[in-house]
């Protein structure tokens, strides 16, 4: 059960990071989770100046709730939850005649209209033969996630910063040309 943190400890990292360590991409050692690292990386994930101010604005707030898991561990699924709602808010603002379809039925919108793709994610490592496979399953696994996290399911898991970026890379796509 998690509890409110005593206040002299709440700058203090939350205690499940001491499990945690990275590889450094610069000199390939295996190194111990730290906060300026996980800034770093927070950091590194940015939406490109098309992208409209106000979803640029709601997007910081996803990438502070995801540096801030540092000292409250649960803040990642907070993070996530602020990243779903700000990219719904980009399809919205995207397509504003079908806004009220929801998440799914506006990633398939976008999808179908070949303005996502697996090209535009940086984790996927492009299937010529299969160049939309990953992009395809987002319509059922974006709105899954969201809502298990949005109806208070147990959730707790450390991937906040793979779904802040994969959100603004969605988000990057849509706005990668003038609407």
């Amino acid at each position: 059960m998690e509890e409110l943190k005593p206040f002299d400890e709440l700058l203090q990292p939350d205690e499940r990071w001491q499990h945690f360590v990275f590889q450094n991409s610069s000199t390939g050692n295996i190194e111990q989770s730290s906060l300026r690292a996980r800034y770093d990386v927070i950091a590194s994930i940015e939406l490109h100046s098309l992208v409209p101010e106000d979803i640029q604005s709601e997007y910081v707030t996803a990438k502070m709730l995801c540096v801030y898991a540092w000292l409250y561990y649960p803040f990642h699924q907070s993070a996530e939850q602020k990243a779903f709602s700000t990219l719904e808010m980009a399809l919205a603002q995207k397509y504003p005649a079908a806004k009220k379809d929801g998440l799914k039925k506006l990633l398939i919108r976008a999808i179908s209209q070949g303005v996502i793709s697996d090209q535009g994610f940086s984790h996927i490592q492009l299937n010529t033969d299969d160049p939309m496979k990953y992009t395809r399953m987002l319509p059922e696994i974006i709105p899954s996630l969201r809502n298990a996290i949005a109806h208070g399911e147990p959730i707790l898991h450390p991937n906040s910063v793979f779904t802040v970026r994969n959100c603004a890379e969605i988000i990057n796509q849509l706005y990668a040309q003038s609407t």
